[in-house]
């Protein structure tokens, strides 16, 4: 074992966090393989499978366009010789299963014009709206949202125009007030977007002396529209028997609103499952996803992923059938699903199940034309609770499209090739450069599944964003790009691929990337404690200093889960023993050089010595004798998880919280290690974590019966 001096460390540091911005070629990928991925891989054959998407208005995964649109991916997924493909579908879904069948809202006085059409645009009609017809005088209530916009106007028996949350409106003027129904429009984008129509949703499930009526979603400038020419406005001149000006009355408007809507009594959700093979029985298989289920249109959100996956599929089987790649020897396994609710009814059905993964690759908004809205590709990196190689790779990969298909100037009086080096260019898409960006763990798509701690398999996604577009009539093919398309596809085929190939062998490989990428992050996590210590009033930086070695300790931690993580590979003894040596020194790393680095740079700042030792707080105390563990299976978990809250976290801190309980951590160890993640990114990213909010929400885990204190 190499003994480590400080300068030797700090050089090899250094060295590590420069080595990562170079890479036009990821290691992890041979030229062969490269070329014959970036050649068959097209981004126009996944724009004409979301041709097709596009027309399924799919708004909860039990409606009868989320089965059509699963039903044809199953099929072309068959024709594209994916094997054992299946629909799975006796899985339970708990939400309300609704498919609307057709709606028109129309004005019938003064004029004859409609105004809003399901077979138009699917959006016009709010989710769970019920059938009927209707018929009333337009009324505007402003938002809509409060008591106070109603209480000079008598809604009973009228149609209200508001801007407000449809289902907060429902509330306030049909259940309260006696309103026949809602016209809404979606004010926060009209400015932007006036002929955007917004998708919306009422109350699924109405208290029991309610009922939900309906709700109809016009476009901003329709919006305008009406309200304009509904409202009062000044008379042309004197009104009789007044002695200034006054007002007239707006237009009587009269609507009527028709709505034909079915409801599932006993729905379920559905899973296409398909496979390629790989060479060896009973490995751990790499899982790509995309989820089904949205609105019509929805070509970025989440079509866009679906025709991903399904052109992965074709591209992969076609080059292992001409022999230009090898089959993998894990599964390669594809599912497209009903987003989060479909895969955690599918573990709670089938706990054994998660044994069988090895990763995840999700995406999500993986096609969107960038230059429209300044979009950029995020690709979320893991949570702190879930360290593992798979970021080492997908980064590895991601970075070497992100130089290949930007353009740079000393590139250029290199010689090298311009303006991209290794460019992905599909035939009909743009020659937009691939702005991408890994970025702290977030959510709000289907990998958020697997990391929690219950299910336990790393998962990271694509996701676009901003997206001005999501959710609403603007989601279309137009603002589409099949270079994106392609160049996404391309990092996750690549990922996978190498992954699902990779034998004991190959391990070492991987494992000097992944130390190489240990020592990147610690060396973030040094520059983001001095960052927080310089940044600090003088009477915070003791404090500051005592949450900059948390943020160091912590990494030095994740490090080395990442290296242990590469044991799922199964190495030969002698790799594990190399693990093990690369785990020392990285201990050694983090604890005898980063800390006093940053120890350093407080007496540097502060001109004092070491930095008081805080004593601990009968808070502290109380926390650090409390040690949770997981006290039910994966059904009952994620059932009693359900109302849980945040308790002042944010949502993915308190995820976190729960994702650290290991039956060894205390409170205290979890709010540490919660803290650490939310300073690294930054309190403007994660929110706040105090002792407190960390306490209140295991406790209320353990009071829901999810957790349990050890003795």
């Amino acid at each position: 074992m190499r003994i480590w001096t400080r300068a030797s460390c700090f050089s090899f540091l250094l060295c590590m966090c420069a080595g990562s911005s170079a890479a036009q070629q990821s290691p992890f990928v041979s030229a062969e393989t490269h070329r014959a991925l970036a050649g068959e891989i097209s981004g126009d054959i996944a724009y004409d499978h979301l041709r097709h998407l596009t027309l399924h208005h799919s708004p909860n995964g039990a409606s009868r366009g989320f089965r059509d649109k699963l039903r044809w991916i199953a099929e072309r997924a068959r024709q594209f010789g994916l094997q054992d493909v299946r629909i799975i579908d006796d899985l339970k879904y708990r939400g309300v299963g609704w498919s609307p069948l057709q709606a028109e809202l129309w004005i019938v006085a003064p004029d004859a014009r409609r105004i809003a059409s399901f077979a138009e645009a699917a959006v016009s009609i709010a989710d769970y709206s019920r059938s009927g017809t209707w018929e009333g005088e337009l009324m505007d209530v402003g938002a809509g949202s409060s008591d106070a916009e109603y209480a000079a106007t008598d809604v009973k028996g009228k149609i209200v125009l508001a801007h407000g949350n449809p289902a907060t409106v429902m509330s306030q003027a049909v259940w309260k007030r006696g309103a026949l129904g809602v016209v809404y429009y979606n004010a926060s984008r009209g400015l932007v977007n006036p002929d955007q129509i917004a998708w919306t949703r009422i109350n699924p499930r109405p208290p029991k002396d309610k009922e939900n009526t309906f709700a109809f979603s016009v476009s901003y400038r329709t919006g305008l529209e009406l309200k304009q020419r509904i409202a009062a406005r000044p008379a042309p001149g004197p009104v009789p028997g007044s002695f200034g000006e006054g007002t007239v009355p707006g237009e009587k408007i009269v609507l009527r609103a028709t709505v034909e809507a079915e409801f599932d009594p006993d729905p379920k959700q559905w899973i296409v499952e398909g496979y390629i093979r790989g060479t060896r029985a009973g490995e751990p298989a790499v899982l790509l996803t995309a989820h089904g289920q949205e609105e019509k249109f929805s070509a970025n959100d989440d079509n866009s992923g679906c025709a991903n996956l399904l052109e992965i599929g074709r591209a992969l089987v076609k080059l292992i059938g001409e022999g230009k790649v090898q089959r993998p020897a894990r599964d390669i396994r594809f599912w497209w699903v009903n987003e989060f609710s479909s895969e955690y009814e599918y573990f709670s059905v089938h706990p054994e199940e998660r044994a069988a993964l090895l990763v995840n690759l999700n995406q999500d908004m993986v096609g969107a034309k960038q230059s429209v809205g300044s979009r950029i590709q995020h690709i979320s990196r893991l949570p702190h609770s879930r360290p593992s190689y798979l970021e080492t790779v997908v980064e590895s990969v991601a970075t070497s499209v992100m130089r290949g298909n930007s353009a740079y100037l000393s590139a250029g009086q290199a010689g090298t090739r311009a303006p991209y080096s290794v460019p992905i260019v599909s035939h009909l898409g743009t020659r937009e450069r691939y702005g991408a960006e890994l970025v702290p763990y977030f959510n709000s798509t289907d990998h958020h599944v697997f990391n929690h701690s219950i299910i336990g398999v790393p998962g990271m996604t694509l996701t676009n964003w901003p997206d001005d577009y999501i959710h609403s009539s603007d989601d279309d093919i137009w603002q589409k790009d099949a270079t994106q398309l392609q160049r996404n596809a391309y990092v996750v085929a690549a990922s996978a691929l190498y992954l699902a190939s990779l034998a004991p062998e190959g391990v070492p490989q991987l494992a000097v990337e992944v130390r190489a990428a240990a020592f990147r992050a610690m060396m973030a996590a040094y520059s983001r404690a001095t960052e927080l210590l310089s940044t600090a009033a003088p009477a915070d930086r003791p404090s500051s200093a005592a949450d900059g070695l948390n943020i160091i300790e912590h990494a030095g931690r994740r490090a080395q889960v990442m290296l242990d993580s590469l044991r799922a590979f199964s190495p030969d003894a002698a790799t594990q023993a190399q693990l093990d040596a690369m785990n020392s020194g990285i201990a050694d790393t983090e604890s005898d050089y980063l800390q006093d680095a940053l120890l350093a740079n407080y007496r540097l700042l502060s001109g004092q010595g070491q930095p008081p030792v805080a004593q601990a707080s009968e808070e502290e105390k109380s926390l650090a004798a409390k040690v949770p563990e997981v006290a039910v299976g994966v059904k009952e978990y994620l059932l009693k998880g359900e109302n849980l809250g945040s308790h002042g976290l944010h949502s993915l801190m308190a995820f976190e919280a729960l994702n650290f309980v290991d039956s060894r951590r205390s409170y205290l160890d979890i709010y540490r290690a919660v803290r650490a993640e939310a300073l690294s990114a930054g309190e403007w990213y994660y929110g706040k974590v105090t002792p407190k909010s960390v306490n209140d929400l295991l406790d209320a885990a353990v009071k829901a019966g999810m957790l349990k204190l050890k003795p």
